[in-house]
């Protein structure tokens, strides 16, 4: 059996595991990305929104794999 719960739990109210990790990921991106740009780094990047999606993409798989199992 999973040990790890499908719900998440705050009080009375149940939340999918994926509203958290959206939220985080979501959050680190925008952290990412103002770090880029304060390194003026993302003069450098073509395509910022998909560059952004990407970083998305990668926190949302990196806390899948260590953090809340989707």
């Amino acid at each position: 059996m999973n040990d790890m719960p499908h719900e998440l739990a705050l009080g009375d109210v149940y939340l999918s595991p994926v509203l958290p990790v959206f939220t985080v990921a979501l959050l680190a991106s925008w952290l990412s990305i103002s770090l880029l740009n304060r390194l003026r780094l993302a003069r450098y990047i073509m395509f910022p929104s998909i560059t952004f999606l990407a970083l998305m993409t990668f926190y949302v798989v990196l806390m899948n794999a260590f953090w809340i199992k989707i």
